[in-house]
């Protein structure tokens, strides 16, 4: 279960509004949650996923959480890429 504050999940890369929507439906709403996510988890939420079946894993959604759960702006973004980047082309 989440504590605290929601987190912008679209701040992870290859989250948009419709998979944001997915996870706040399943209780997801913070980094830290994704960071603790072992095997059982990221079968459970693939389950949902449908089409973005694989996308966990693909896009390193845990590594990308813990990054920002711990605050590490400047090593996300080293690592993924400018916070907002897709944000700000449109």
């Amino acid at each position: 279960a989440a504590v605290g504050a929601p987190d912008d999940l679209e701040l992870l890369k290859g989250v948009g509004p419709k998979l944001n929507a997915l996870l706040v439906s399943l209780g997801v709403t913070r980094f830290d949650q994704i960071a603790d996510w072992g095997a059982d988890d990221i079968a459970e939420v693939d389950q949902h996923l449908g089409n973005f079946k694989g996308r966990v894993e693909r896009d390193n959604w845990i590594d990308q959480a813990k990054l920002l759960a711990a605050g590490d702006t400047a090593g996300f973004e080293a690592k993924y890429g400018a916070l907002g980047s897709e944000i700000d082309k449109g």
